[in-house]
């Protein structure tokens, strides 16, 4: 079995070593910095399957900081953690392309649980098939990317998993639920609210803008489905 790697952007302080200390137990290769010029090139080098920040000491925006990972390793989930942070502005932070963002618990196994359940969840994207064409959307299930008429679509790894698993059984009316389930599995304390949040930036990334429903149905009552 692979060993997952981490890459821990967080400060030298108590917090952050009992934070290393349990994806140490948890048998994660961890790579740690709090400097942001050493946690790019980490980035590029050893491409981690997810950085985890402390939001309180990151520079610059959410947005910034998800366009940086993704120029340097598609594959890695961006999970942002934080002490100060309200409920709104950690919504908020998933709009922007934050694959998780998280209150800091009390016990740092829950934190490794919940990541864990993150990178489980973007290894089970199917790969039998190279990539599914759909209208002008082509989702390349290697690199996991999406493109929309020819142009590439900057999504998220939770985004990515919402748009496939809607394209998979098009027509097929998935409730909130059940998105819920295939998407973070049993064991992640999320909402409807959070399914409606990443459909909203997704449809923002898709141009539903300008073409309301092209894509992406809102079934009132009962769910989501790609037309």
């Amino acid at each position: 079995m692979e060993t997952k790697r981490i890459l821990l952007l967080i400060s030298h302080n108590r917090i952050g070593d009992n934070i290393e200390k349990a994806f140490l137990d948890a048998q994660f290769d961890v790579v740690r910095t709090d400097n942001d010029l050493n946690a790019i090139s980490i980035l590029e080098n050893q491409q981690p399957h997810a950085v985890l920040i402390d939001w309180d000491k990151a520079d610059g925006t959410v947005a910034e900081i998800n366009r940086t990972i993704k120029e340097k390793c598609r594959k890695t989930a961006m999970v942002l953690i934080s002490k100060n942070k309200r409920s709104d502005e950690r919504i908020k932070a998933i709009e922007e392309g934050a694959d998780d963002c998280m209150p800091l618990p009390q016990e740092v196994e829950e934190l490794v649980a919940k990541v864990c359940a993150l990178i489980r969840r973007i290894d089970l994207v199917d790969n039998n098939s190279r990539s599914i064409k759909i209208k002008d959307i082509e989702i390349n299930l290697d690199t996991h990317e999406v493109f929309k008429a020819g142009k590439t679509v900057d999504l998220t790894y939770t985004q990515f998993k919402i748009l496939y698993l809607l394209v998979s059984r098009r027509e097929y009316i998935f409730s909130r639920n059940e998105i819920l389930e295939r998407v973070w599995g049993d064991n992640v304390f999320v909402t409807n609210r959070t399914v409606d949040v990443h459909v909203k930036r997704l449809r923002e990334k898709l141009d539903e803008e300008n073409h309301p429903s092209r894509y992406i149905q809102t079934i009132h009552g009962l769910g989501y489905r790609f037309a």
